[in-house]
């Protein structure tokens, strides 16, 4: 029986989800990738805020409840998930960055925030046409926060060339899992990607491309 997500034995069937890959991967228990290991307890898990999160949070407190009036689970708007991305982007060090997202997105200045990139590319979702856009394919970071379903496959045009170009090399993808588009077309996002491993968060789905990961799927606790 499909479980409705606002429902109490949904809620409730996340909670043990959650408590079950708390235990599993508390000290990164069972993950013999290195990468993977540091990735999950030193970034995802890690406790401690950085410097800037006490600048960015004040702003954040102050837009995220119209956010989430406007655009619901389309947009990132809880504060710990936001700090999540930054700690991904981060960590990753690409030199370049692509955002897909509505024009008032929150993570654009955590993305700021990490004065990690020589270039920022913000792909605003309402804007008319995606066809003729020009993007780096030497792209290392893309983040999907949103996506309008009638230009899904317009927009997912656009990341195939940045995937071919850098499957090789050192590629991630951070997805909104909690936006309903994506959520409903997981299955042919994830059959187009064809990452190396992914992630699978609370809220969020990281994909990786990297010689040295181990190829599967990772199912970590997250807070927020």
């Amino acid at each position: 029986m499909k479980k409705k997500r606002n429902s109490v034995i949904y809620k409730s069937y996340r909670s043990l989800v959650q408590a079950k890959r708390f235990v599993l991967n508390r000290r990164g228990d069972g993950v013999h990738s290195p990468y993977a290991f540091h990735l999950i307890t030193k970034v995802i898990r890690n406790p401690y805020p950085y410097d800037c999160f006490r600048f960015l949070e004040p702003k954040h407190k102050e837009l995220s409840k119209s956010l989430k009036d406007r655009f619901g689970d389309r947009a990132i708007y809880r504060i710990k998930r936001a700090e999540l991305v930054f700690r991904l982007a981060f960590f990753h060090s690409a030199k370049k960055c692509l955002l897909l997202s509505h024009k008032s997105s929150l993570i654009l200045p955590y993305l700021r925030a990490t004065n990690k990139f020589d270039i920022l590319e913000h792909l605003a979702i309402e804007d008319d046409e995606a066809k003729g856009v020009k993007i780096s394919e030497d792209i290392g970071l893309i983040i999907i926060e949103d996506i309008l379903e009638a230009k899904l496959s317009e927009h997912l045009a656009l990341l195939e060339p940045i995937i071919e170009a850098q499957k090789n090399e050192n590629l991630m993808i951070i997805v909104n899992s909690n936006n309903p588009v994506l959520r409903k077309h997981k299955k042919l996002l994830t059959s187009i990607l064809k990452p190396t491993a992914y992630f699978s968060l609370k809220g969020l789905e990281v994909f990786v491309w990297r010689k040295s990961l181990t190829k599967g799927i990772y199912k970590v606790y997250s807070k927020g």
